[in-house]
């Protein structure tokens, strides 16, 4: 037969017991903690990875606007100058086509005061000969009359 413990060791053997039980339930409630611990910070891992990964994505879409950005600034850097080179063109042609109207009406001046002198050179011949052929008639007429002959004086 076992032998009844004595009370001293009993309440001790109780206490260590109950002492037991508050460590255990506590080293729970400390797993329990560190397990929520854990997990929160599990997910704020997770979080953290979620917006690196959409902060790397904002940055990816921000490059691809400044690349297409530059390339349109340049096409319009181009077109301006294209537009430039072509204007200097026009303009180009434009003041030879203008120096071509001015040597056209250059041109067309002389014309005229060519033709004006070859009218007035014919009228100025034509007065002249006109002239001359009637002086010349007129010493060709006297020629052909019969001198008169000459008195003699009578002193």
């Amino acid at each position: 037969m076992a032998r009844p413990k004595s009370k001293k060791k009993a309440v001790a053997t109780k206490k260590k017991v109950a002492k037991k039980k508050v460590v255990a339930k506590k080293k729970m409630a400390t797993k329990k903690k560190v397990a929520a611990k854990k997990k929160v910070a599990a997910k704020k891992k997770v979080g953290g990875a979620k917006k690196k990964a959409a902060s790397a994505k904002k940055k990816a879409v921000a490059a691809k606007k400044k690349a297409v950005a530059a390339k349109k600034k340049e096409i319009a850097k181009r077109a301006a100058e294209a537009k430039k080179l072509l204007k200097d063109k026009v303009a180009g042609v434009q003041a030879s086509l203008k120096a071509a109207k001015e040597d056209l009406k250059a041109a067309a001046k002389r014309e005229q005061a060519i033709v004006k002198m070859a009218v007035a050179k014919e009228q100025a011949v034509a007065k002249f000969v006109e002239k001359w052929t009637k002086t010349q008639m007129a010493k060709i007429e006297k020629a052909l009359k019969p001198k008169a002959k000459k008195r003699k004086k009578r002193k």
